[in-house]
């Protein structure tokens, strides 16, 4: 009886030590089969890391090679600055630095009697004065500075141009036009009567060359540049 029991125990420890090593060998092989997943994984984040730097240095330098060609174009910009000043200086009998200078006080003096004309134009305007100035542009070549100026319904006598080495004064009058009978204004927003306008420039021009055309309400008014006089100075 007892040998029997001793046999069926062993038996049981038997199936149970199989039943064990079976599981440890499932085990084992789903441990190798998830190491194989995570190696794989982490092979595919690696070449996915390796695409990214990759494109980042094409990116970088494609970056580079902008950098490289607006700073080319910077430089060519540079040179090509420098080299007009230079030919504009000596033409004008200047060194490069006064030629600077003169641009800068030339062009402050003309801001400023732009902004001297606009506190003039409001201070009439506040004072009850319904005459507006004309609308001007100013254009500039190498050779001429032209002035084109609105003047509706203006005629040749009631216009008069007044020019000295580097100022241009406009001088004009709009009449009033409206001669319906019985008629009375319910509203009134055109100027009428006399104003000027004064036009600072850039150069001094030639005055006896200076010529002017009024056509279509429009005048133009073209004004040779005088050129610098430059003399040598003999050294004893």
């Amino acid at each position: 009886m007892v040998n029997e029991e001793i046999v069926e125990s062993k038996d049981e420890m038997k199936k149970k030590m199989e039943k064990m090593k079976e599981e440890a060998s499932k085990k084992k092989e789903k441990i190798k089969e998830t190491t194989g997943n995570v190696k794989e994984d982490i092979s595919k984040k690696k070449e996915d890391v390796s695409e990214n730097i990759e494109e980042i240095k094409e990116e970088a330098s494609k970056k580079k090679e902008k950098i490289k060609e607006t700073t080319g174009e910077i430089k060519k910009e540079a040179v090509e600055q420098k080299n007009k000043l230079e030919e504009e200086s000596e033409a004008e009998g200047m060194t490069p630095p006064e030629k600077l200078l003169n641009d800068i006080v030339k062009g402050f003096q003309q801001r400023t009697g732009e902004i001297n004309e606009t506190i003039a134009d409001y201070a009439k305007e506040y004072k009850g004065s319904k005459i507006k100035k004309p609308l001007i542009d100013v254009l500039e070549t190498n050779e001429t500075i032209i002035i084109i100026a609105d003047l509706p319904k203006v005629k040749k006598e009631d216009l008069d141009i007044g020019i000295s080495r580097n100022i241009v004064e406009i001088a004009t009058k709009f009449k009033e036009d409206v001669d319906i009978e019985g008629a009375k204004f319910i509203q009134k927003e055109r100027s009428y009567g006399e104003t000027k306008r004064s036009i600072n420039l850039s150069s001094d021009i030639k005055i006896k060359e200076v010529s002017a055309k009024l056509k279509d309400c429009t005048l133009t008014i073209t004004l040779p540049k005088a050129e610098k006089d430059v003399a040598k100075v003999q050294i004893e």
